[in-house]
């Protein structure tokens, strides 16, 4: 079941948000020794990135045990801006003592496809299980519903096989890489991070509307908390 919770601002949702990891950090490192995330790209994460950079969540968390992976990415240069682990390497991951052999970006330097099967290769290595369990993924949501590269009427809506895929996006003229909807339900935890009220009419309508993930694909993700800024 989906829990929601509003915030006034963005920056009150990315507080709460980093309060979350820094929660979920702790307690996965105590009991399993790791804490495996998947970020997300957009505009939206990119002020928890940033906040979790600075005192006092960068001494809050014990980064030399924190693995990143990405839930999706673009096949664009890995120093473009369009880049999602490119940017993230800009706003956190190089302003804290993260090692860079915890660091697992999308190898968009292959080919689409080879991209994807060596993505789903590296999970599989590092969780040692068919399908892999994150400690937490980190997801936003398009105006079209979609959520990580799982676009409206795309094949890989309907992958029940591979954990990782790779997806030509029509609307937006591109390959993308991304997490299958069967991997990231398989997360302990998922958050959503929504902010603008160019938002209000989608999220009601992935929320509150009948169950149709062929036209709003964020549907097919289950039990998520979703954070949602009112601004």
């Amino acid at each position: 079941m989906n829990s929601i919770s509003y915030f006034d601002t963005p920056a009150l949702m990315a507080k709460a948000a980093a309060d979350l990891i820094v929660s979920l950090s702790a307690d996965a490192i105590k009991k399993r020794g790791r804490f495996t995330i998947a970020l997300s790209g957009g505009n939206t994460p990119a002020k928890l990135y940033a906040l979790l950079a600075q005192e006092p969540y960068r001494r809050s968390i014990d980064w030399k045990k924190v693995y990143f992976f990405w839930g999706d990415e673009r096949c664009v240069r890995t120093d473009s801006n369009d880049n999602n682990s490119y940017n993230a390497k800009k706003a956190l991951l190089n302003h804290v003592p993260v090692p860079a052999e915890n660091i697992f970006p999308v190898p968009v330097d292959l080919s689409h496809a080879e991209a994807a099967l060596q993505y789903a290769q590296t999970l599989n290595n590092f969780f040692k299980e068919p399908t892999p369990k994150f400690d937490l993924i980190l997801l936003g949501m398009g105006d079209n519903g979609h959520t990580a590269s799982l676009f409206p009427h795309t094949t890989i809506l309907h992958e029940t096989k591979a954990i990782v895929k790779d997806v030509y996006v029509e609307e937006v003229k591109m390959y993308r890489i991304s997490f299958t909807a069967s991997l990231i339900n398989h997360a302990a935890h998922i958050l959503f991070l929504i902010a603008g009220k160019d938002k209000a009419s989608i999220l009601k309508t992935v929320l509150e509307g009948p169950f149709e993930p062929e036209n709003y694909p964020a549907q097919i993700i289950k039990n998520a908390d979703w954070y949602i800024s009112r601004t």
